[in-house]
């Protein structure tokens, strides 16, 4: 038997505060930036971000909020060299 270890998404967040991340919202579109706070109802905000659609680049943001009920997943990214 494998044991695995329980964490809820809070801890995940706490734990990439300040990471760069992917946010890809319900409606395809992506922002990338640096994580920089969020909220229970999984509100992000991120700073130095980037939006794209269709993998294409849309707008540059210094910082952006996105709402949680719009957001699909979030992942870290790697950072960039």
């Amino acid at each position: 038997m494998s044991s695995a270890v329980k964490r809820n998404p809070t801890d995940f967040l706490k734990q990439i505060m300040g990471r760069l991340v992917s946010v890809k919202l319900h409606n395809g579109t992506e922002y990338v930036g640096v994580l920089a706070t969020f909220d229970g109802l999984m509100n992000v905000v991120l700073q130095q971000a980037e939006e794209f659609e269709n993998s294409e680049s849309k707008n540059k943001y210094s910082e952006i909020f996105i709402r949680g009920n719009n957001v699909l997943y979030l992942q870290q990214k790697k950072n960039k060299k």
